[in-house]
């Protein structure tokens, strides 16, 4: 029952390691793969910001961190690029590769988070109207005109 408490899995995980040599079945790989997924389920969490992934990488080593980067699917990508980034275009991070190189330019601290007052300039911006027509439009609109679309339409006869 001690498993199912808050601190339970991290103490099964610490007493593990302490009997490593006790349990030679678990080789580097899989304490590699249980870091990996506890590393990605971090990185998907809600409220994470740019100095908690940096110190996850940190904390993980860089490998580790590039792998689960890499593994995340294009969406958790774009939506982890999201929360560093509140104001990101679309098209920046349209796919898990730019969102990825998105992310790695964040935490590299070479790219400054989009400004909200850069984007709201943009829209900001006066739309030129075009100039008004006034000629009428072409065809004749007395015609009645036949709301039913289906086979019917295209029998002989009609």
């Amino acid at each position: 029952m001690s498993a199912l408490t808050a601190t339970g899995g991290a103490g099964v995980l610490a007493a593990l390691l302490d009997n490593r040599d006790r349990f030679a079945k678990l080789g580097d790989k899989d304490f590699t793969a249980a870091a990996g997924l506890l590393v990605r389920k971090l990185m998907i969490s809600a409220g994470q910001t740019t100095e908690d992934m940096v110190l996850l990488r940190e904390t993980v080593g860089n490998d580790l961190f590039e792998t689960e980067l890499k593994r995340l699917t294009a969406h958790q990508a774009r939506l982890l690029a999201r929360r560093l980034d509140k104001h990101v275009d679309d098209f920046e991070v349209s796919t898990a590769a730019a969102a990825a190189a998105h992310i790695r330019q964040l935490l590299n601290g070479t790219l400054a988070p989009a400004e909200a007052s850069d984007a709201t300039a943009q829209e900001a911006a006066p739309e030129e109207t075009p100039p008004a027509d006034d000629t009428p439009p072409t065809g004749s609109d007395d015609a009645p005109k036949n709301a039913y679309f289906g086979r019917k339409s295209f029998r002989a006869g009609n």
